[in-house]
């Protein structure tokens, strides 16, 4: 089997109502690796989990449009400052990635969430640049971004409890999964 056809199978025995952990015995050894399967069993979201979190995933939405809306001012500001041949690429590029946000928060993909704390988090270094010139802006601004990151990470784990950091949860070497 192939990585689609893998994928594809996974969604129907969950969604038929199969145990992970059963999915997972089931499927391991038939073409994939099974760090691959197991990310596939644990990026899939249960249907009741999603209305259970409906305001959270909600409340993420919107964080990810007002990144939306913070991408378009960003390249209004290199316009004015800058050529504008630059600020339509620099805005293109800002304005595609957090429509691509809003785009996998609305479709509850495990990715969206794992990219967006990912980027997220490797911008910290970034946001500290200014501490010496500007220390209570960057420390509001530091204090926003740990709270955003903090809350999408709680959505993520609240909709894929089987994921860890970036990959599904392994314990003594065994991949394990809650049902």
């Amino acid at each position: 089997m192939n990585k689609k056809e893998v994928r594809a199978k996974v969604t129907e025995m969950l969604s038929a109502g199969e145990k992970k952990q059963n999915v997972f015995a089931e499927l391991s050894g038939r073409g994939v690796k099974d760090w691959v399967l197991a990310n596939f069993i644990a990026s899939h979201v249960d249907p009741r989990r999603c209305i259970e979190n409906r305001i959270h995933r909600r409340i993420v939405i919107a964080i990810a449009y007002l990144q939306v809306v913070a991408a378009i001012l960003v390249g209004l500001h290199i316009a004015v400052d800058s050529s504008v041949t630059l600020a339509l690429v620099f805005g293109a590029m800002a304005l595609s990635l957090a429509a691509l946000f809003v785009w996998g928060f609305s479709k509850n993909k495990a990715g969206a969430y794992n990219a967006f704390l990912f980027l997220t988090l490797t911008q910290f270094p970034q946001q500290l640049k200014g501490f010496s010139e500007n220390p209570v802006a960057t420390s509001v601004g530091l204090a926003i971004a740990v709270g955003i990151i903090t809350y999408v990470g709680f959505v993520r784990y609240r909709l894929f409890p089987d994921f860890v950091f970036l990959g599904a949860r392994k314990v003594d070497g065994q991949y394990v999964f809650s049902d």
